[in-house]
């Protein structure tokens, strides 16, 4: 039992130093903190009931937040399969469970209704108002209209017209996939 707890105490200490950089200061890195040094201590101790009551419950909430969060589910796995592992071989997980509680309370279930807000209706008469356009704006759309118009065509020595604009790049996948953006 020593060699399984000093495996799953390995592999925490693997994961902490791994990610200390990146996830140090998140709310659920305290707990695999706490959770290493919990093995650590059971490993050299013996004593199980601040691991029951404590740690793996409260470390199970924070890493399934882990596996909630798409960008380090992988992770979150990994941080519950560890923490399966060690309830498993300390035998925590059948001291969690709770018998379901049989006298009904006389309070009945209270069901929240959820706030749908409230309608605003649209003004239709209000008067209009004309735009102005700024100096800064006439600027910008001077340019997009210069932009908008064909490049210029200069004679060269053998009286053909060359285009001044620079050729067009040959467009790739990428292109494709970025063209609706612009």
């Amino acid at each position: 039992m020593d060699k399984e707890i000093l495996e799953v105490h390995s592999m925490l200490h693997l994961i902490f130093h791994r990610n200390k950089n990146q996830h140090r200061r998140a709310k659920w890195w305290k707990w695999l903190s706490i959770l290493k040094r919990a093995t650590l201590d059971f490993a050299r101790s013996g004593v199980k009931s601040h691991l029951a009551t404590h740690v793996i419950p409260r470390c199970y909430i924070a890493f399934s937040t882990v596996l909630a969060d798409n960008q380090f589910s992988t992770l979150g796995i990994v941080l519950l399969a560890v923490l399966a592992r060690l309830s498993k071989i300390t035998g925590i997980s059948h001291q969690l469970k709770t018998e379901p509680v049989t006298s009904k309370s006389k309070m009945s279930p209270v069901v929240a209704k959820e706030d749908l807000g409230e309608r605003i209706g649209r003004v239709d008469n209000a008067p209009l108002t004309p735009v102005k356009i700024s100096q800064s704006d006439s600027n910008v759309s001077k340019v997009s209209k210069i932009s908008k118009e064909k490049p210029t065509e200069k004679p060269t020595e053998d009286g053909v017209s060359k285009s001044t604009s620079k050729k067009k790049k040959k467009k790739n996948a990428i292109d494709d996939l970025f063209s609706g953006l612009f």
